[in-house]
């Protein structure tokens, strides 16, 4: 089964994403800080990770470089989500960059795109 990971250090946007993707075909994780994300990504492998840019301990760029980095989560998806942070953030690899306050329909096809590409 796909898994999703959401982390956002704030509960109302996980609560929010999670009520969006819960569609019964992927597992959903939730994470509210950046140092949780990346030891749940760690432990549980998911296929796709979506996360805040600015998290407290460590923010969404320096998870996914750090996501990125490892063999065991290398191959992970990772898209980034910002209000403020404009570029697809290139530079710490992320696969794709959702600018908040994010449309419900393109939160949706953005994760269902990249989870059928993981295919």
């Amino acid at each position: 089964m796909k898994s999703v990971l959401i982390a956002d250090d704030h509960p109302d946007i996980v609560n929010m994403a999670l009520d969006i993707l819960d569609d019964g075909e992927v597992e959903l994780f939730a994470a509210y800080d950046g140092i949780q994300a990346a030891e749940l990504a760690r432990r549980e492998k998911p296929t796709l990770i979506l996360a805040d840019v600015m998290m407290p301990g460590l923010n969404g760029m320096e998870l996914c470089r750090r996501i990125k980095a490892d063999p065991t989560t290398a191959n992970v998806i990772v898209v980034l989500m910002s209000a403020v942070y404009c570029s697809p953030a290139a530079d710490c690899l992320a696969d794709a960059f959702l600018r908040k306050p994010f449309d419900i329909v393109a939160m949706r096809a953005t994760v269902a795109r990249w989870l059928a590409a993981s295919a």
